[in-house]
């Protein structure tokens, strides 16, 4: 599919874009999603999802959870299947830096990869645009770059439990002006709404650092280890000219870019 979605405005206009212009497949996701799991299972599953994650992004982001709202309400789809196919859904990838370059390679299986998406986020007010790269249903991102020169890819995001680190990339590009203020903010976020995995982040001077998160602890580490080339990179953000790039699978590709501010 691989659309370009503009999504402007509060988070609940943001969402309504989103799910507006992507209806039939988000409705087809959440139908799948349900499908993949006996009747019982997904309810014992639903309520874990209600009493964690979901309940985190409603009292520690409830701006993220507005945009699910609007997803919701414009995709005719339940909210509830949109939290669920948010708490299932993890995916896995590797990041490569090159100066202010970041790629990344994303292990997606053939469902997911189907539902990759190019989205443009314009908030209203009290926060950065960007373009992030993320699937059909989903309100966080893979990976993205704003309008200040931050970049950032969720490479690791392991524990269903939790909150999806997906929300923290978004969180850190929609608040982040500079590096070190932006690693802050997603230390003090996930400290009450948790999250375990890998977050990838580099500004427009080629600084880099990775975060690690444990149950919603940050460790941060230099970023100097990460290896320089990707041979079939899939995305690359360059955080200098705020450009994502995403490339399809026989070398051709399509782009969103913001223009600094």
């Amino acid at each position: 599919m691989n659309a370009i979605v503009q999504a402007g405005g509060a988070p609940v206009a943001q969402g309504r874009a989103q799910g507006g212009a992507l209806a039939d497949v988000i409705r087809g996701e959440v139908a799948r999603l349900d499908a993949s799991l006996p009747w019982l299972a997904r309810r014992a599953l639903q309520r874990r999802v209600r009493a964690g994650s979901a309940r985190s992004l409603e009292t520690q982001l409830p701006w993220q959870r507005e945009r699910i709202e609007g997803m919701a309400h414009a995709a005719r789809a339940s909210e509830s299947g949109l939290l669920f196919a948010e708490a299932q859904t993890r995916v896995a990838g590797a990041a490569f830096l090159d100066g202010a370059l970041l790629s990344a390679v994303f292990d997606l299986p053939r469902e997911l990869e189907s539902l990759l998406v190019l989205r443009r986020s314009a908030p209203d007010a009290g926060g950065f645009a960007s373009a992030e790269l993320t699937l059909a249903p989903l309100a966080g991102c893979l990976c993205g770059v704003n309008s200040e020169g931050i970049a950032v890819i969720a490479t690791r995001d392991v524990s269903r439990d939790e909150l999806s680190l997906r929300f923290h990339a978004q969180e850190l590009l929609f608040r982040a002006r500079d590096l070190a203020a932006g690693i802050d903010h997603v230390r003090r976020r996930a400290a009450y709404a948790g999250g375990t995995g890998t977050l990838v982040v580099a500004d427009a001077r080629g600084e880099a650092r990775v975060l690690e998160l444990v149950g919603g602890k940050l460790a941060v580490r230099d970023a100097s280890e990460l290896p320089r080339v990707a041979r079939a990179r899939r995305v690359a953000l360059d955080a200098k000219s705020r450009r994502l790039t995403l490339f399809t699978v026989d070398g051709a590709h399509q782009s969103s870019q913001l223009e600094p501010v």
